[in-house]
């Protein structure tokens, strides 16, 4: 098979670990329970000695397209073996770190957050479910995380590097008493935002790359806030958008304005979309058809011949709902994705430089999001889909269910 020309190979990282090891945030809303149901040297004669080191264990190469989110630790305070058996090519963590660790040869993906300015009061906000935006002059206005320096910094001591310009960006604030959020801005103020941010990279780095920040689904509403999204970059600017890695996310949530799951797109007047039920939200087989949307839009915008990525994907609901176990999830999404993303083609909307597969890269929700809550002694994750328990919960540090799992699954590949 020949790799797309974008793919940097790893080589020899089985070689580079044996030399290196010492001697002896979702945009989404949870239904609530209603909705639901030294090294030795010899003095005599030079030699290696890599016996004891090793001890019989080649740790295998890290797959390039597999990838997981990280949520809440450092992805080095994780023991090794759980690392390494994973076999990440690469991670997020939803922000720029100008010195992100890179383990066993895996890549950073840095995301840029971006956020329409609102108005509260007489105070500006970046969370706010129910304020107007902030109008300056007539125009919108937005913000972005980090700031501009510590952009400038990555972009300077990390050449080439894949930039993801926002988040879910088209996730609506929510709560009711709170306030939770992702990257909320209109589809036209995006645009601006993109073009601002990508031309201050290449500025500083002229070989960095650009995706744009992934949607939570590729549903007919937030294609259609896409639409907007492409089309106001041509009228701004004179020329489609220069992107060079397009991002989905794929998650299956309802869309229904104010209730669980992921609202209705910023910008948009819809009352309703697609309304999934709970238990559909593991139903990896309408990702799927969402992917082949996503793919299909790509195609109608000329940009067939780009890599997708998805940058956060999974399942949602929490493992104590019904019809979430770990063993449940696997079956019904975790394994399916692979075995489709590996194997399924499409040459009228498929990816030609990658054996027309839709799909180049994906990054599994959560790494270690064990998140959650204490109630009567009991303790209940937010969310699913952790391969590793951060220790922070109620679980110490380690490999949870799925994590087993999804080393199963990938220990033979090649």
């Amino acid at each position: 098979m020949r790799l797309p020309k974008w793919i940097l190979l790893i080589i020899g990282p089985a070689l580079t670990l044996v030399l290196m090891m010492p001697q002896g945030t979702v945009g989404w809303r949870k239904p609530q329970e209603q909705d639901l149901e030294k090294q030795s040297e010899s003095t005599l004669i030079p030699q290696a000695y890599l016996p004891l080191v090793v001890r019989n264990y080649f740790a295998p190469a890290p797959l390039w397209r597999f990838g997981a989110a990280i949520a809440r630790r450092s992805i080095l305070d994780y023991p090794a073996p759980d690392i390494v058996g994973l076999r990440l090519g690469w991670y997020v963590d939803w922000t720029v770190t100008p010195d992100a660790p890179k383990p066993y040869g895996m890549e950073y993906v840095p995301i840029v957050r971006v956020k329409q300015w609102k108005q509260q009061g007489t105070l500006w906000t970046t969370c706010c479910v129910d304020c107007p935006y902030v109008q300056v002059s007539g125009q919108y206005t937005y913000t972005i995380h980090p700031d501009w320096s510590v952009i400038r910094t990555t972009a300077q001591r990390n050449p080439g590097l894949l930039w993801v310009i926002g988040n879910e960006i088209e996730r609506r604030d929510w709560g009711v008493g709170y306030c939770a959020h992702q990257d909320e801005i209109l589809p036209e103020v995006y645009a601006r935002a993109y073009h601002d941010i990508r031309q201050f990279i290449l500025n500083t780095d002229p070989t960095a790359k650009f995706a744009i920040g992934g949607v939570i689904q590729a549903t007919p509403l937030r294609l259609k806030y896409l639409d907007r999204v492409w089309n106001a970059y041509i009228q701004y600017y004179g020329e489609p958008m220069p992107v060079d890695v397009w991002n989905v996310h794929a998650f299956v949530l309802q869309e229904k304005r104010g209730s669980w799951g992921a609202d209705i797109p910023a910008g948009l007047d819809e009352e309703e979309g697609m309304l999934y039920s709970v238990l559909d939200n593991r139903n990896f087989y309408i990702a799927w058809q969402h992917i082949r949307s996503f793919r299909t839009w790509m195609k109608e915008k000329g940009q067939q011949n780009k890599p997708l990525i998805i940058t956060e994907y999974g399942v949602n609901m929490p493992p104590h709902y019904a019809g979430f176990s770990p063993e449940e999830v696997r079956d019904h999404f975790m394994y399916p994705s692979f075995d489709y993303f590996l194997n399924q083609t499409d040459c009228s909307i498929g990816y030609p430089e990658d054996g027309c597969r839709l799909v180049q890269r994906w990054n599994w929700y959560s790494l270690d999001d064990d998140s959650g809550k204490y109630e009567g002694g009991q303790y209940y994750q937010f969310y699913n889909g952790n391969l590793l328990y951060s220790g922070l919960g109620a679980e110490p540090m380690g490999l949870s269910p799925l994590g087993k799992y999804w080393q199963a699954y990938v220990r033979t590949l090649p």
